[in-house]
């Protein structure tokens, strides 16, 4: 029996974050044991002889917290300059750590280091990494750390990227994250491959994809240079701003991704400008600082947008609403054409194991789905979306109205 579920993005939240301010985005640790039940009990209802559970990526959140807000190490970096003993492991061991000791996600992990004892029949667990927990892979000590949490066997193998499962001494299914997927967040731009190979390349995974640097040092940062710019009494004092300061934070759960800029100037009782009037002077700050990083000479960034328009510096006092309204259209239809040119075709397992292979699994995106590849000789083919553990915020149809729902 198979089970394939993704992006937990087990966080830490308190780190430099007042009391007052802080909202826990980790679910509740008894979402995670009541699954672990009905998983139980369907394996044993099926006669499942064993059971393969896969963590499809994005289990540890390591890019969104304040924590890397408070020195010059950041976590956009190759894995391969990350040493053993540096203070960037050093650092990421004590996020990990951090992760580890949230209340929410101590009480979860220690039901996932108690997997086997739910099942009355031989449990697998298998670890897959993402783009959030790319950083694990980066020295012994961390593989070690991050298996260790999770209740895994002890070793500093290298944590795979990929898993084929087989059924009958045949390949089934075949399961990767998915940031592979997506230009933004992968080294390489398999939209406009010929074919995607099963096993990419270990320096491919390594590299820092763009998507970390933005996601770093602009939507995670906001609400922390927010923070500081207006203090926290003005925020708590104000219902508004709180409001917006908040929102700022659930950025990240917005689904589709399209919606992402709407999301922000539709806040309740703002009308665009005047979201703009108070985000404006803490981006401005940003962006001026963001011009020094060394990050942007990397090759990533090589022909980015962002790259060229924080050279060019085309603000002085002010960024122009009327070229925030055309930048955050630009964005909104970039990230619609990424999320529905998922190139699942272009599996080459799909050839290699043609005779087998009926499905594609991945998580990623979010957003859970069930999608027929293709059909040949009337013999189905599908991809799987494993969807989030994420709390969701629901867009409308004209992408003006927000909802908030429970996974």
């Amino acid at each position: 029996m198979l089970v394939v579920i993704s992006d937990l993005h087990l966080e830490e939240c308190t780190f430099c974050v007042p009391a007052s301010l802080r909202r826990n985005r980790n679910l509740d640790p008894q979402t995670y044991e009541h699954f672990i039940y009905d998983l139980a009990e369907d394996a044993l209802e099926n006669h499942a002889r064993s059971v393969d559970l896969v963590l499809a990526g994005d289990v540890f959140e390591l890019n969104r917290s304040y924590f890397w807000y408070e020195d010059g190490i950041k976590p956009y970096v190759a894995l391969q300059t990350i040493t053993e003993g540096s203070e960037q492991e050093k650092k990421i061991l004590r996020l990990l750590e951090l992760i580890g000791k949230e209340e929410r996600v101590a009480k979860t992990l220690e039901i996932f280091r108690k997997l086997p004892s739910y099942f009355p029949m031989e449990l697998h667990l298998h670890y897959l990494l993402g783009n959030h927990d790319r950083l694990v892979n980066a020295t012994p000590a961390i593989r070690c750390k991050a298996r260790e949490l999770l209740g895994m066997p002890a070793s500093d193998d290298l944590l795979p990227h990929t898993f084929t499962y087989f059924s009958e001494g045949k390949p089934l299914a075949f399961v990767r994250h998915g940031q592979e997927y997506d230009p933004m967040n992968f080294s390489v731009p398999f939209q406009s491959a010929s074919l995607i190979p099963a096993e990419i390349p270990l320096e491919e995974y390594s590299a820092a994809p763009v998507e970390d640097f933005s996601a770093v040092e602009i939507i995670y940062k906001l609400p922390y240079l927010f923070m500081q710019h207006y203090g926290v009494p003005a925020i708590l004092e104000d219902e508004k701003l709180n409001n917006l300061y908040h929102r700022l934070g659930e950025f990240e759960d917005v689904r589709p991704q399209s919606a992402l800029m709407n999301y922000i100037f539709h806040a309740p009782g703002f009308s665009r400008r005047q979201v703009w009037s108070y985000l404006e002077p803490v981006i401005l700050d940003e962006l001026s600082s963001l011009r020094r990083d060394p990050f942007l000479k990397s090759p990533a960034m090589r022909g980015n947008l962002l790259k060229a328009f924080l050279r060019l510096n085309p603000w002085k006092k002010n960024i122009p609403f009327v070229l925030v309204r055309r930048f955050s259209s630009s964005i909104t239809k970039h990230i619609g054409e990424n999320e529905s040119n998922l190139p699942i075709a272009k599996e080459e397992v799909l050839k290699t194991y043609a005779n087998s292979l009926r499905c594609i699994i991945s998580g990623h995106t979010h957003q859970p789905q069930v999608a027929l590849i293709d059909a040949p000789d009337g013999i189905e083919r599908y991809y799987f979306n494993s969807g989030t553990w994420r709390n969701v915020v629901p867009v409308s149809a004209n992408q003006n109205h927000f909802g908030r729902i429970n996974t």
